[in-house]
């Protein structure tokens, strides 16, 4: 199936696979995200040749994984609290950013500078006990 790239004036651009017919009936691209019709700014054929297997598609954001794209509507209509958001989504970016605040505030109570030297101790502290436990790394009293 041929891939898309589409043109969103409020999202940016993103990528659809879908059939030409289908493409043809809905009468161009639809942004996945506001749901605007978009501008269509490339169409590729696909990269292969010859029968090719069935891959499933991983959503890392909710850790998921579909195999067919009505198994993936079919999740997202189950679950209105989900929903996909790109990385360039303003609305993305301020949650993320929270995000990483809530964990600077938890690692600064805890003595840390912020939660990247928090992880860092944590991977340390995980190897030396692994070390350890192995008999690779001695206990000094």
């Amino acid at each position: 199936m041929p891939t898309y790239i589409g043109r969103c004036t409020d999202c940016g651009e993103f990528d659809e696979v879908m059939r030409a017919t289908e493409y043809l009936s809905l009468g161009g691209l639809s942004c996945p995200f506001c749901k605007k019709k978009a501008e269509t700014v490339i169409r590729s054929a696909p990269a292969f040749i010859g029968p090719r297997g069935s891959q499933a598609l991983n959503i890392e954001q909710i850790g998921q994984t579909f195999n067919s794209p009505e198994e993936q509507k079919a999740y997202f209509a189950k679950r209105p609290d989900r929903a996909l958001v790109s990385p360039t989504d303003t609305s993305f970016r301020n949650l993320r950013d929270d995000a990483y605040n809530q964990a600077d505030k938890k690692a600064k109570a805890m003595g840390f500078r912020d939660h990247e030297d928090r992880k860092s101790f944590a991977r340390k502290d995980n190897a030396q006990r692994k070390a350890i436990k192995n008999g690779d790394l001695k206990v000094q009293v």
